[in-house]
């Protein structure tokens, strides 16, 4: 058999498999069900387990617990502790006991009682997935269509394969249970299908993506608007990367802001209620992050159209507190030292539009930006109206300057005391960097989470910026 049969026979059989479970329900009248164990290293005094709502507990300073839920679904459910997370499967009424460490949860925990050779199998699953990630990302998105597609199928392959080889050595999965990771696998493969255009665009911004009429036949076969999926982890970011993919495909929508856009197409694209608060929330909660100003844009219509309690109280506390962020609200004042020993305050750059970059000399994706910004600021030399101030928030102050020095850095180089500690960093929310803000002259601020130097449109911000 050749290759190419091998892969469409194994596709096809994987879709028809697949299908099935759209008809199967995984509804079960609220059952009691206990999961329990030991995470040692723990770093908190709570563990929460995921599905389409979160259930806390309490855990020790020795790492037991003890979760006691009336659950009605069947599904991959996700353990929750600190920034760690472990999948395990769950139908109603399991008794499942855990051992694992926090520093290796989702490699190495071990799984007894209720559905151990499904649990165990999710933990050499992550495993699996951790090495079969391409190694070069660009090399991988950077294909041609057909080659990229064959690289999917691959990797798809290498998955099947060794489901089945796992289950000849251990035993057979439950039935749902190989539904949910055949369903997981082909949501998973769209995926990459989904990512592929804008990757490739990034990669080779020289080269022109024309994708076949049938690009986007891999949607036919997949269930896309199920509340029931809502328990496949790959499935989440599908119905996200979903509404991506036709928003921006949308071009009706091309002078509506994206945010917005994306909004209004959660109800047109789907029907199931559970479905769209997933996707609200995580909209919302996604926007949030980058830009407090697009998130202000359909924050109202967010409390109209949220119907779950929790995730609508989630995001209206997040909005609180990064709503003194929003275009036109007071910048938080800092004052600082530059590298000379001098004292910088946000006042004392009053009547200029102030670019500043929150950079530390670890960060790699910072020094990238590094050229961008020497560019953006010889192409601005000119323009006495516009300062570029550069924030670090190294924790050793000796790298800081030992590279400020070397590198011959321009623009305002300052020093923020207490790296992530410090004041900068709470006032404006810093979670990551490179982090880039611009402040009007009036020192309100205009985006606090201002494009990078190498995006095509900070040019045009800070010269419109500077007129005003």
């Amino acid at each position: 058999m050749s290759r190419y049969l091998h892969l469409l026979l194994l596709t096809s059989t994987l879709l028809l498999f697949f299908g099935s479970c759209k008809e199967k329900s995984r509804t079960y009248k609220p059952t009691t069900t206990t999961i329990e164990g030991t995470i040692t290293s723990a770093v908190a005094h709570v563990i929460i387990l995921r599905g389409t709502e979160d259930i806390k507990a309490s855990i020790t300073q020795e790492g037991k617990f003890f979760i006691q839920a009336e659950l009605d679904r069947s599904g991959i459910y996700t353990l929750l502790h600190g920034d760690q997370s472990v999948s395990l499967y769950i139908v109603p009424g399991d008794r499942i006991s855990i051992i694992g460490d926090y520093r290796t949860l989702d490699a190495a925990t071990k799984f007894s009682g209720s559905h151990e050779l499904e649990n165990n199998y999710l933990i050499h699953y992550h495993n699996l997935q951790l090495v079969s990630e391409p190694q070069d990302m660009y090399a991988f998105f950077s294909k041609n269509e057909t080659d990229f597609l064959k690289a999917v199928e691959d990797r798809l392959n290498v998955f099947v394969e060794d489901q089945q080889e796992y289950q000849k050595k251990n035993g057979a999965f439950e039935e749902d249970f190989a539904e949910l990771m055949s369903a997981e696998l082909s949501y998973d493969a769209a995926n990459l299908k989904m990512t592929y255009p804008e990757y490739y665009t990034y990669i080779m911004p020289d080269s022109t993506l024309n994708l076949s009429d049938t690009y986007d036949s891999f949607f036919q076969n997949l269930d896309i608007d199920t509340e029931a999926n809502l328990l496949v982890p790959s499935y989440i970011p599908f119905i996200s990367l979903y509404l991506d993919f036709n928003t921006k495909a949308d071009t009706t929508a091309a002078k509506t802001a994206l945010v917005t856009s994306k909004f209004n197409n959660i109800k047109t694209l789907f029907k199931s209620q559970k479905v769209k608060e997933v996707l609200y929330y995580n909209l919302l909660k996604n926007t949030l992050s980058t830009s407090i100003n697009e998130t202000s844009l359909v924050i109202d219509k967010y409390r109209t159209a949220q119907t779950n309690p929790t995730f609508l109280e989630d995001i209206n506390n997040q909005y609180q507190q990064w709503q003194h962020l929003i275009v036109g609200q007071p910048a938080p004042k800092f004052n600082y030292k530059d590298i000379n020993g001098r004292s910088v305050s946000l006042e004392s750059l009053a009547g200029k539009v102030v670019y500043i970059d929150v950079w530390a000399t670890w960060c790699g994706p910072c020094l990238r930006e590094l050229p961008a910004l020497e560019k953006l600021q010889e192409e601005n030399k000119s323009n006495k109206d516009i300062t570029f101030v550069s924030i670090s928030i190294d924790q050793d102050k000796g790298a800081w300057e030992k590279m400020v020095k070397a590198k011959n850095m321009k623009g305002l180089q300052l020093f923020a005391d207490g790296d992530w500690a410090s004041s900068l960093v709470s006032d404006y929310r810093i979670s990551g960097i490179p982090r880039f803000i611009v402040i009007g002259k009036d020192g309100k601020i205009i985006d606090a989470n201002a494009p990078r130097p190498s995006s095509k449109e900070i040019a045009s911000l800070l010269i419109n910026a500077s007129k005003s």
